[in-house]
């Protein structure tokens, strides 16, 4: 049962703790999961408490098998608090990847403080921007499909749009693509007459015209014919004239006076190995993440950082639309075995000496219901049925 310290209520908003996001097992329901607390419910997917006053309340989950053996413990913190309009004007920035790249919960987050009215019912603190040079209607951030934590830490564009008619579809996204050179590209984005693509085992520049051939995964696989590429985007933070991240560049270049505070949810892309989660994977993770935050704090060191971990995968079939039967995202317990031990090793760094006076960490993986929150589509239980069941169109 992997539970960070701490998470923090808002009097009156509903807190719901999913099982999912917490326990890590193929399939969790097989155990008996209880939820003790002095505040609260227990149901058989989730733990739900709606906080009417100020305080901390401890909550402790255990884990049994059929014989009552217990093989699982872990406990946390409730932190109800009543939220106050900051005392000054507070510049907020959101950084993230595919998740983060239509502003969805970005938007929400700026109603939720800004705005008046809805469920739950905003705030209304009328001096909190959020910034950056991705826009929905007032609200700013930096949000791109397929980036991971180097990429905006690096100075090479984060993808390249190949131009050309193409029949490919969301089954092919994710899947490899090699050009004339030899060279891997993995497809992220797909549009009418527009493929983007990531680099997959290189760091070239891409040809400016030509074909690229099928190497692994796609279900749509003739050769992609392209009359031209297009850089996506370098990082929104890199200096034109040096190639070095600055910040005051990029500040002094889109009209931001300072960035109080940046919340980040990155670290889905860039999964290359399940086999060692705990021994390998996660510390590369955290050092190309190091790497990005070193930057960061040593340009702005008043800027506080919030790192909110990554969410549990699909479960219903939408690593397999997009993944096939391709490692290692379609491997979904490998991914949920990522998820749970990467949020651990994000909470574990932000407690770390030279990083605990500016930095947090919020859990958002508990409090997302993966079962349900992920696009899905009717599908027969079978080809020779017309039962049908809800099946996952989309992977993370």
């Amino acid at each position: 049962v992997i539970l960070p310290d701490k998470y923090d209520l808002v009097i009156g908003d509903t807190f719901q703790l999913f099982y999912r996001g917490v326990v890590l097992a193929p399939n969790p329901y097989v155990y008996d999961i209880v939820s003790i607390s002095k505040k609260g419910k227990n149901f058989p997917r989730y733990f739900e408490f709606t906080p009417e006053e100020e305080g901390e309340t401890e909550l402790e989950i255990f884990v049994y098998d059929a014989n009552r053996n217990q093989i699982g413990y872990g406990k946390t913190k409730l932190c109800a608090i009543e939220p106050k309009m900051p005392e000054k004007k507070l510049n907020i920035m959101c950084v993230g990847a595919s998740n983060t790249s239509k502003g969805q919960w970005v938007c929400e987050a700026y109603r939720r403080l800004t705005g008046s009215g809805g469920n739950p019912e905003g705030l209304g603190f009328d001096n909190i921007s959020f910034v950056g040079t991705c826009k929905k209607g007032k609200v700013g951030y930096e949000g791109y499909g397929g980036w991971a934590w180097d990429t905006y830490s690096s100075t090479l564009f984060g993808g390249v749009w190949f131009v050309g008619e193409h029949n490919k579809e969301n089954v092919d996204q994710h899947s490899l693509w090699q050009d004339e050179s030899g060279n891997i590209w993995k497809l992220e984005t797909i549009d009418k007459g527009w493929l983007k693509f990531l680099r997959y085992n290189h760091n070239e520049n891409a040809p400016a015209s030509g074909k690229l051939t099928h190497y692994s995964n796609a279900t749509h696989k003739e050769d992609i014919v392209f009359g031209r590429t297009t850089p996506e985007k370098e990082s929104p933070f890199c200096d034109h004239d040096t190639s070095e991240i600055d910040f005051k560049t990029y500040m002094e270049r889109n009209g931001i006076d300072k960035i109080d505070a940046m919340y980040i949810q990155l670290g889905t892309n860039g999964i290359d190995n399940l086999e060692n989660v705990t021994e390998d994977l996660c510390p590369r993770v955290i050092k190309k993440a190091k790497t990005f935050i070193d930057i960061v704090h040593a340009q702005m060191p008043e800027t506080r950082v919030v790192i909110m971990g990554v969410m549990p995968p699909s479960i219903t079939g939408g690593c397999g639309t997009n993944y096939g039967a391709v490692r290692p995202y379609c491997d979904v317990y490998g991914v949920a075995t990522y998820t749970l031990e990467m949020n651990r090793q994000f909470e574990a760094w932000t407690n770390e000496e030279g990083y605990k006076d500016f930095m947090d960490f919020v859990n958002v993986s508990a409090q997302f219901d993966a079962e349900n929150a992920y696009p899905e589509t009717e599908k027969p239980v079978n080809t020779r049925s017309s039962k049908t069941e809800m099946i996952g169109t989309n992977g993370v």
